[in-house]
């Protein structure tokens, strides 16, 4: 198994970010149980309210991220993968954004009490979370979207070691056009982060489906080709789209050692540039 280095890779004083990179160690090397390690990011209350800012330093290294994510229970897997840094959004974003409160959330991660939200109409679009006592796919298939991981890792106590994307199928409006895509890019604004699934159509090709992450962030975009096999006709039909885009490309790591996903970023901001610890750049 793939441990943390014992070297200590921040020097001074016992910063916040300092101690819980040390509690990562000690939590994979065993010398820190799960239950431990998770109290450790309670406030006085019980509550899961601080940071985990060792997520963001952890999926610089996927293979250390996946068995760092295999050593929890399902309920405090959830816990960890919908955490403001693995998803990006913060609990009050998702609610603003998508609809989803606190109270399907709390559920999610095994959590009883929740504060009960009125509802509203979100300022992107709604996620259906749950159907009487039943999380619905939607709610279920955008958490894993937005965390990167095959839904699996979300419904089961041991996941298969196998990337999966049918769960696109569960969101609403995936499928689109090449044109439809170009438009939701081009519709971007600056102050909007949102994160679709997508399932394109290539032209001609209405057998031969790509699947997508696309993330909208301050006016630029992260777009992932999140196929199994990577299709060398849809980077290119796609790179052909987007070429009028500043852009780079690289693949992103995930969970299952063997999926890279071909990766876009286009930086249309360059006031607030776009970091993705995942993402290794390829020079052409």
């Amino acid at each position: 198994m793939n441990q943390i280095p014992r070297q200590d890779p921040f020097k001074g004083e016992d910063t916040y970010i300092k101690i819980c990179y040390r509690r990562t160690i000690e939590f994979i090397n065993n010398q820190l149980n799960e239950e431990e390690y998770i109290k450790f990011h309670e406030d006085s209350n019980g509550r899961n309210t601080l940071p985990w800012p060792e997520l963001y330093l952890l999926r610089g290294n996927m293979n250390l991220f996946r068995n760092f994510l295999l050593k929890f229970k399902l309920k405090n897997r959830r816990l960890v993968l919908t955490n403001e840094e693995i998803i990006g959004f913060s609990q009050q974003a998702l609610y603003d954004n998508y609809g989803i409160s606190f109270k399907p959330l709390s559920r999610f991660i095994g959590k009883s009490k929740s504060v009960v939200r009125r509802k509203f109409d979100p300022k992107i679009r709604n996620i259906v979370t749950s159907d009487t006592d039943v999380f619905h796919k939607e709610f279920v298939a955008f958490m894993a979207l937005l965390a990167r991981v095959p839904i699996d890792w979300l419904e089961e106590e041991i996941p298969e070691n196998k990337w999966r994307v049918h769960h696109l199928n569960y969101l609403q409006n995936s499928r689109v056009n090449s044109n439809e895509l170009l438009e939701i890019i081009n519709s971007t604004s600056k102050e909007i982060h949102d994160v679709r699934g997508i399932i394109l159509a290539l032209e001609n090709e209405k057998n031969n489906e790509t699947f997508i992450r696309l993330e909208l962030i301050n006016g630029s975009f992260i777009l992932e080709i999140l196929n199994q096999d990577n299709p060398l006709r849809s980077i290119v039909y796609l790179l052909d789209k987007l070429k009028n885009f500043n852009i780079e490309i690289g693949y992103t790591k995930t969970v299952i050692p063997s999926q890279y996903n071909f990766t876009v970023i286009g930086n249309n901001n360059p006031q607030k540039s776009i970091y993705l610890p995942e993402f290794k750049r390829l020079q052409l």
